[in-house]
This record gives structure tokens, C-alpha cells and sequence, in this order.
């Protein structure tokens, strides 16, 4: 996603170009990221969206929001000092927002959220389809029906912000089972 302060980066075409040439100008320094502590690597690799070499990156940011703590920690320069130019944005998806979830591409999102006011909990149907069909009984019927991700948190990282190099992918979305409520009642239709 483009840097919406840069009027250069304004161009549909452009902002792409420029987000494919920061994310290969990324590769190499996440296939080297070993060489930098866990909370560095993670800098590096969420805005490739933590490729195969960054599943331990991956995995500590999700310890860490599991634990109640920020995505990332302290990242320790070659000088010990931190590095810092950077902004972070994070939020928890509930299972009640249609955010919340994802289907394949070729799949549409059928969610619905309610109060059920016997028991005080939120129930949601949530399900991926191909077509949906409405008869004359109001019935509803689905082709295909398939289970869908659960994308509970979403992050917005910027690297060096405010400068000619800043960098965001944008508003990015993860499975890291940190979102959801246990009033939460979920079910998929199979």
C-alpha cells in the first residue's frame, strides 16, 4: 500500500511499482536477517508479508500479542542502541467483524453476527461460497461451501516515516488466534 502523505505515490501504477521494488530491495536483507535479533527480523520481514525465511519472525510477534505486548520488542542496532524509525499500528479483529475472516479469491464471504439473549453470547455464521441461490419459500441455498480463514489481527507497520525512504505496505491481516472472545459462538455451514 502507498504512503498517502507522498503525492509522487499517488499513481495507481506507480505506488505498485514502488512497493515491488521495496519488497525485492527486502529480500536480501531478510534472507540476512538472521544476523540481527528476533525483534529486527520482524522489522524486516512484515512488510514482505514474513515469507518462508521469517516464520520464527512470525511466530514471535504472535507470542508476543498473545502475552498482551506490543508486535514488536527491542531491536538492537550493531552499537546496542534501538533501533526506532519506525510506526506500528496493531488491533485485534473480533469474530463479530466481517473483517475478521477471508475466503479464497475466487470465493464470496457469507457472515452474519447476532445477540442470542438466552445465554448473553454473540453467535456468527460465517461461511466462503461460489453462488448463492434465493427461492420463492425465502430459502437461501449456497454452491460450494467451504470454512474460512480466521484473520484476527491487523498491523500497520511504516519504516522510516517521514522520510524520502518511508515504506508501509498498509493495513496487512494475520491468523494469530489472539481475537477471539469466549462469548463468541461460531459456526460454518458445511
Amino acid at each position: 500500500m502507498t504512503n498517502p502523505h507522498r503525492t509522487c505515490w499517488s499513481s495507481g501504477k506507480v505506488a505498485r511499482v514502488i512497493a515491488a521494488a521495496t519488497i525485492a530491495s527486502l529480500a536480501p536483507n531478510i534472507a540476512a536477517a538472521d544476523d540481527y535479533d528476533i525483534d529486527c527480523k520482524l522489522i524486516l520481514c512484515l512488510p514482505a508479508g514474513f515469507p518462508s525465511v521469517c516464520q520464527d519472525a512470525y511466530k514471535h510477534m504472535v507470542n508476543r500479542l498473545r502475552n498482551g505486548k506490543s508486535p514488536i520488542g527491542f531491536c538492537a542496532m550493531s552499537d546496542g542502541t534501538e533501533y526506532d524509525a519506525y510506526d506500528i499500528d496493531h488491533r485485534t479483529v473480533p469474530a463479530t467483524s466481517k473483517r475478521g475472516w477471508e475466503c479464497a479469491a475466487d470465493k464470496n464471504l457469507y457472515h452474519t453476527a447476532w445477540r442470542n439473549g438466552d445465554d448473553k453470547t454473540t453467535q456468527v455464521q460465517t461461511f466462503c461460497y461460489d453462488k448463492a441461490y434465493a427461492y420463492s419459500d425465502g430459502e437461501q441455498r449456497f454452491t460450494n461451501v467451504t470454512r474460512p480463514t480466521r484473520m484476527d489481527f491487523e498491523v500497520n507497520l511504516t519504516v522510516e516515516p517521514g522520510t524520502p525512504d518511508a515504506f508501509s505496505q498498509g493495513w496487512q491481516r494475520f491468523e494469530a488466534d489472539i481475537g477471539n472472545n469466549p462469548s463468541t459462538s461460531i459456526s460454518y455451514r458445511p
